[in-house]
Protein backbone atom coordinates (compact mmCIF):
# COMPACT_ATOMS: atom_id res chain seq x y z
CA UNK A 1 0.00 0.00 0.00
CA UNK A 2 1.76 3.00 -1.03
CA UNK A 3 1.87 5.32 1.53
CA UNK A 4 2.92 8.83 2.29
CA UNK A 5 3.98 10.92 5.70
CA UNK A 6 5.41 14.49 4.14
CA UNK A 7 5.69 16.27 0.58
CA UNK A 8 9.18 17.97 -0.38
CA UNK A 9 8.52 21.56 -1.45
CA UNK A 10 7.04 21.92 -4.79
CA UNK A 11 5.37 18.05 -4.89
CA UNK A 12 1.63 18.39 -5.15
CA UNK A 13 0.99 17.02 -1.80
CA UNK A 14 -3.51 17.51 -1.62
CA UNK A 15 -6.70 17.17 -4.18
CA UNK A 16 -9.79 18.67 -2.73
CA UNK A 17 -13.44 19.36 -4.24
CA UNK A 18 -15.11 22.26 -3.62
CA UNK A 19 -19.17 21.15 -4.60
CA UNK A 20 -22.57 22.35 -4.80
CA UNK A 21 -23.52 19.13 -2.94
CA UNK A 22 -21.36 18.31 0.19
CA UNK A 23 -23.92 14.89 0.84
CA UNK A 24 -24.13 14.40 -2.48
CA UNK A 25 -20.37 14.47 -3.80
CA UNK A 26 -20.22 11.96 -0.80
CA UNK A 27 -22.70 9.62 -1.72
CA UNK A 28 -20.79 9.74 -5.25
CA UNK A 29 -17.48 8.99 -4.03
CA UNK A 30 -17.96 6.64 -1.84
CA UNK A 31 -19.52 4.32 -4.27
CA UNK A 32 -16.96 4.96 -6.89
CA UNK A 33 -14.14 4.77 -5.00
CA UNK A 34 -14.86 2.99 -1.75
CA UNK A 35 -14.26 6.51 0.41
CA UNK A 36 -15.42 6.81 4.06
CA UNK A 37 -15.28 9.83 5.84
CA UNK A 38 -14.95 12.47 8.74
CA UNK A 39 -15.73 15.74 9.90
CA UNK A 40 -12.74 18.04 9.38
CA UNK A 41 -14.41 21.37 9.54
CA UNK A 42 -16.54 23.62 11.44
CA UNK A 43 -20.01 24.10 11.10
CA UNK A 44 -19.08 27.56 9.75
CA UNK A 45 -16.45 26.27 7.14
CA UNK A 46 -17.45 22.52 6.55
CA UNK A 47 -15.02 20.06 5.15
CA UNK A 48 -14.78 16.58 4.78
CA UNK A 49 -12.35 13.99 5.20
CA UNK A 50 -12.31 10.84 2.45
CA UNK A 51 -10.02 8.21 3.62
CA UNK A 52 -8.67 4.39 2.25
CA UNK A 53 -7.55 2.29 5.27
CA UNK A 54 -7.63 4.77 7.60
CA UNK A 55 -5.42 7.21 5.64
CA UNK A 56 -6.01 10.81 4.41
CA UNK A 57 -7.05 10.30 0.50
CA UNK A 58 -8.80 13.82 -0.49
CA UNK A 59 -10.97 16.53 0.95
CA UNK A 60 -14.96 17.89 0.19
CA UNK A 61 -15.79 21.00 1.08
CA UNK A 62 -18.29 23.22 0.12
CA UNK A 63 -18.31 26.26 -2.74
CA UNK A 64 -17.57 29.40 -1.16
CA UNK A 65 -19.67 31.54 -3.97
CA UNK A 66 -22.22 29.60 -5.63
CA UNK A 67 -21.69 31.22 -8.76
CA UNK A 68 -18.53 29.36 -9.20
CA UNK A 69 -18.47 26.00 -10.33
CA UNK A 70 -17.62 22.91 -8.20
CA UNK A 71 -13.80 21.72 -9.17
CA UNK A 72 -11.08 19.50 -7.70
CA UNK A 73 -7.94 22.17 -6.34
CA UNK A 74 -4.38 20.84 -6.74
CA UNK A 75 -2.29 21.87 -3.79
CA UNK A 76 1.53 22.17 -3.58
CA UNK A 77 3.56 21.52 -0.62
CA UNK A 78 5.56 24.13 0.83
CA UNK A 79 8.00 25.12 3.21
CA UNK A 80 6.68 28.29 3.96
CA UNK A 81 3.80 29.75 2.59
CA UNK A 82 3.97 33.42 2.84
CA UNK A 83 6.84 33.69 1.16
CA UNK A 84 5.50 31.13 -1.27
CA UNK A 85 2.78 33.67 -1.64
CA UNK A 86 5.70 36.56 -2.37
CA UNK A 87 7.22 34.58 -5.02
CA UNK A 88 4.22 34.34 -6.87
CA UNK A 89 3.66 37.75 -6.89
CA UNK A 90 7.20 38.33 -8.22
CA UNK A 91 6.58 36.01 -11.04
CA UNK A 92 3.41 37.21 -12.23
CA UNK A 93 0.90 35.39 -10.81
CA UNK A 94 -1.89 35.89 -8.88
CA UNK A 95 -2.95 35.69 -5.33
CA UNK A 96 -6.91 34.53 -5.19
CA UNK A 97 -6.86 33.85 -1.44
CA UNK A 98 -4.40 35.26 0.67
CA UNK A 99 -2.88 32.92 3.20
CA UNK A 100 -4.97 31.27 6.00
CA UNK A 101 -4.42 29.21 8.79
CA UNK A 102 -6.65 25.76 8.73
CA UNK A 103 -6.56 25.31 12.63
CA UNK A 104 -3.78 23.01 13.58
CA UNK A 105 -3.55 21.51 10.40
CA UNK A 106 -1.29 23.89 7.97
CA UNK A 107 -1.36 27.37 6.36
CA UNK A 108 -2.46 27.68 2.98
CA UNK A 109 -3.27 29.99 0.43
CA UNK A 110 -4.88 30.50 -3.42
CA UNK A 111 -3.01 31.56 -6.66
CA UNK A 112 -3.67 31.39 -10.37
CA UNK A 113 -0.26 31.05 -12.76
CA UNK A 114 0.39 33.99 -15.19
CA UNK A 115 -2.52 31.71 -17.85
CA UNK A 116 -4.97 31.68 -15.40
CA UNK A 117 -4.79 28.13 -14.17
CA UNK A 118 -5.35 27.97 -10.31
CA UNK A 119 -3.65 26.18 -7.82
CA UNK A 120 -3.40 25.87 -3.88
CA UNK A 121 -0.26 25.74 -1.14
CA UNK A 122 -0.23 24.04 1.91
CA UNK A 123 2.60 24.23 4.15
CA UNK A 124 1.83 21.06 6.32
CA UNK A 125 1.22 21.07 10.27
CA UNK A 126 -0.49 18.38 11.23
CA UNK A 127 -1.80 17.36 7.95
CA UNK A 128 0.92 16.30 5.81
CA UNK A 129 -1.58 15.79 2.45
CA UNK A 130 -2.42 12.96 1.08
CA UNK A 131 -1.76 9.87 3.01
CA UNK A 132 -2.44 7.37 0.63
CA UNK A 133 -1.55 7.44 -2.88
CA UNK A 134 -1.13 5.36 -6.03
CA UNK A 135 -3.79 2.67 -5.65
CA UNK A 136 -7.92 2.97 -5.93
CA UNK A 137 -9.48 5.97 -5.02
CA UNK A 138 -6.40 7.35 -4.14
CA UNK A 139 -4.32 10.46 -5.97
CA UNK A 140 -2.00 9.39 -8.70
CA UNK A 141 -1.06 12.62 -10.59
CA UNK A 142 -1.83 16.44 -11.65
CA UNK A 143 -1.63 17.59 -14.62
CA UNK A 144 -1.65 20.95 -16.17
CA UNK A 145 -3.52 21.89 -18.98
CA UNK A 146 -2.97 25.58 -20.39
CA UNK A 147 -2.40 27.46 -24.22
CA UNK A 148 0.87 28.88 -22.72
CA UNK A 149 3.02 26.34 -21.28
CA UNK A 150 6.14 28.37 -21.90
CA UNK A 151 4.87 31.04 -19.86
CA UNK A 152 3.60 28.42 -17.00
CA UNK A 153 6.74 26.67 -17.16
CA UNK A 154 8.60 30.01 -16.39
CA UNK A 155 6.61 30.61 -13.79
CA UNK A 156 6.54 27.40 -11.86
CA UNK A 157 9.77 26.91 -12.22
CA UNK A 158 10.47 30.61 -10.37
CA UNK A 159 8.01 29.86 -7.62
CA UNK A 160 8.92 26.37 -7.02
CA UNK A 161 11.85 25.50 -8.79
CA UNK A 162 10.51 22.95 -11.17
CA UNK A 163 12.70 21.43 -14.32
CA UNK A 164 10.42 20.44 -17.68
CA UNK A 165 11.35 17.56 -20.20
CA UNK A 166 9.27 17.51 -23.47
CA UNK A 167 8.55 14.12 -25.32
CA UNK A 168 6.40 13.30 -28.34
CA UNK A 169 3.14 11.29 -27.17
CA UNK A 170 0.85 9.14 -29.38
CA UNK A 171 -1.68 12.18 -28.83
CA UNK A 172 1.26 15.25 -29.18
CA UNK A 173 3.82 16.59 -26.94
CA UNK A 174 4.06 15.94 -22.95
CA UNK A 175 5.66 17.66 -20.44
CA UNK A 176 7.01 15.65 -17.35
CA UNK A 177 7.48 18.36 -14.47
CA UNK A 178 10.46 17.51 -11.99
CA UNK A 179 10.83 18.62 -8.18
CA UNK A 180 14.48 17.88 -7.96
CA UNK A 181 15.10 14.35 -9.54
CA UNK A 182 11.53 13.30 -9.05
CA UNK A 183 8.53 13.64 -11.70
CA UNK A 184 5.92 14.97 -9.65
CA UNK A 185 3.17 16.15 -12.84
CA UNK A 186 2.95 16.73 -16.03
CA UNK A 187 1.59 19.22 -18.45
CA UNK A 188 0.15 19.49 -22.22
CA UNK A 189 -1.14 21.79 -24.73
CA UNK A 190 -4.94 21.86 -23.88
CA UNK A 191 -7.22 20.45 -26.13
CA UNK A 192 -10.14 22.66 -26.44
CA UNK A 193 -9.91 26.64 -26.55
CA UNK A 194 -12.99 27.01 -24.82
CA UNK A 195 -11.96 25.16 -21.95
CA UNK A 196 -10.17 27.22 -19.02
CA UNK A 197 -6.50 26.58 -18.04
CA UNK A 198 -6.41 24.30 -15.42
CA UNK A 199 -4.68 21.59 -13.25
CA UNK A 200 -5.93 18.29 -13.19
CA UNK A 201 -6.71 16.09 -10.75
CA UNK A 202 -6.24 11.75 -11.49
CA UNK A 203 -7.21 9.25 -9.26
CA UNK A 204 -5.97 5.71 -9.57
CA UNK A 205 -8.18 2.43 -10.04
CA UNK A 206 -8.63 -1.06 -10.35
CA UNK A 207 -10.48 -0.97 -13.46
CA UNK A 208 -10.90 1.98 -15.49
CA UNK A 209 -13.85 0.85 -17.84
CA UNK A 210 -15.90 -0.59 -14.34
CA UNK A 211 -15.00 3.11 -12.64
CA UNK A 212 -16.47 4.83 -15.62
CA UNK A 213 -19.79 2.66 -15.47
CA UNK A 214 -20.39 3.10 -11.59
CA UNK A 215 -20.00 6.58 -12.42
CA UNK A 216 -22.41 7.12 -15.09
CA UNK A 217 -24.70 4.81 -13.46
CA UNK A 218 -24.91 7.46 -10.45
CA UNK A 219 -24.91 10.44 -12.33
CA UNK A 220 -21.81 11.05 -13.40
CA UNK A 221 -20.25 11.47 -16.62
CA UNK A 222 -18.05 10.74 -19.31
CA UNK A 223 -15.85 13.17 -21.28
CA UNK A 224 -13.14 10.81 -22.98
CA UNK A 225 -12.36 7.04 -22.69
CA UNK A 226 -11.30 4.31 -21.51
CA UNK A 227 -8.40 5.11 -23.88
CA UNK A 228 -5.45 2.94 -22.78
CA UNK A 229 -1.92 4.55 -23.47
CA UNK A 230 0.86 1.92 -23.92
CA UNK A 231 3.04 1.08 -20.50
CA UNK A 232 1.11 3.85 -18.95
CA UNK A 233 -2.31 2.70 -18.32
CA UNK A 234 -6.28 2.98 -19.49
CA UNK A 235 -7.68 6.19 -19.08
CA UNK A 236 -11.04 7.72 -18.49
CA UNK A 237 -12.38 11.51 -18.29
CA UNK A 238 -15.19 11.95 -15.97
CA UNK A 239 -17.61 15.01 -14.84
CA UNK A 240 -19.09 14.10 -11.01
CA UNK A 241 -22.84 14.93 -10.71
CA UNK A 242 -22.39 18.37 -9.37
CA UNK A 243 -19.83 19.60 -12.21
CA UNK A 244 -16.33 18.62 -11.42
CA UNK A 245 -13.85 17.48 -13.83
CA UNK A 246 -11.46 14.62 -12.51
CA UNK A 247 -9.28 11.56 -14.85
CA UNK A 248 -9.34 8.57 -13.18
CA UNK A 249 -6.46 6.01 -14.22
CA UNK A 250 -5.57 2.38 -14.39
CA UNK A 251 -1.83 1.84 -14.25
CA UNK A 252 0.04 -0.33 -16.14
CA UNK A 253 2.30 -0.94 -13.88
CA UNK A 254 2.22 -0.91 -10.04
CA UNK A 255 3.73 2.54 -8.40
CA UNK A 256 4.62 2.89 -5.43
Amino acid sequence: MPTRDGYPEGVPSWADLATSDLEGAKNFYAKLFGWEFYNGGTDEMPYIMATKNGLAAAGIGVLMNENTPSVWSTYFAVDDADATVEKIKQSGGTIVMECMDIFDSGRMAFAADPTGAVFGIWQAREHTGAGIVNEHGALNWNELLSDNLDSAFEFYAAVFGHSFETAEMPNGPYTSISAGDRVVAGAMPKPMPEIPNYWGVYFAVDDAPAAIATATSNGGQTTYGPMEIPDVGTFGGLVDPYGAHFTVIQLAQPVD
